[in-house]
């Protein structure tokens, strides 16, 4: 007893200041059909994938001290090869809702370099700007007015997605991830070299994200 006793005390001690788990709602689009037919999937492999929009909306948590319940982050990744390759070398911005305190924008952007470095490779800059997200029913929008959208409808069913069909997972760990179609997924910020558009595709997946 007194065992177990003085080791949870120590977790306690050891444990980083701020630390709390963090819960919220993660969506991500790439410019590739991450479910699809075989002929398909293989010709994309080569010629597409290299570019994605990641988003996480933090329903509750901190990070160091900073309450960062409500903020939404977008993020812009961009490499040299498909983003399934782990060799692919990455570039990437991070944007962060301009309703962010500076002190927010600035623990966000530590919590994603942290535990998403291998994602998002070189972080080329951290941005404010203006992000709208909704999600009704089966429906997710993320809109940051000239920079991205993301229309996302999830399937009615997981049912309505073959397993095999399936060629690729989530970037980042992603609870309950579900296949979504992208009504339209766009990224119009020239700052990565690159702007693209993509609709009416299966390339995006939805679900939680839980950090600690």
């Amino acid at each position: 007893m007194r065992t177990t006793l003085c080791a949870v005390l120590l977790a306690l001690l050891i444990l980083p200041a701020g630390a709390q788990t963090l819960r919220g709602d993660y969506a991500e689009a790439r410019t590739c059909s991450v479910y699809a037919g075989g002929c398909h999937y293989s010709g994309e492999y080569v010629t597409a994938g290299r570019e994605a929009l990641l988003f996480w909306h933090i329903r509750e948590g901190s990070w160091n001290g900073v309450n960062l319940s409500g903020v939404s982050v977008l993020a812009a990744v961009v490499a040299d090869n498909n983003l399934a390759e782990p060799s692919a070398r990455r570039q990437s911005v991070i944007y962060v809702d301009a309703r962010a305190s500076k002190a927010q924008r600035e623990a966000v952007a530590q919590l994603l370099s942290r535990h998403y470095a291998g994602v998002l490779g070189e972080v080329q800059a951290v941005k404010s700007i203006a992000i709208r997200y909704t999600q009704e029913e089966r429906q997710i929008t993320v809109d940051a007015p000239g920079v991205a959208t993301l229309h996302l409808s999830r399937y009615p069913c997981k049912r309505c997605v073959q397993p095999h069909q399936v060629w690729y997972q989530p970037l980042t760990p992603v609870a309950g991830a579900e296949v979504a179609s992208a009504k339209l997924a766009a990224y119009r910020d020239r700052r990565l070299g690159t702007v693209w558009q993509r609709s009416e595709e299966n390339s995006a997946f939805v679900g939680e994200f839980e950090l600690r």
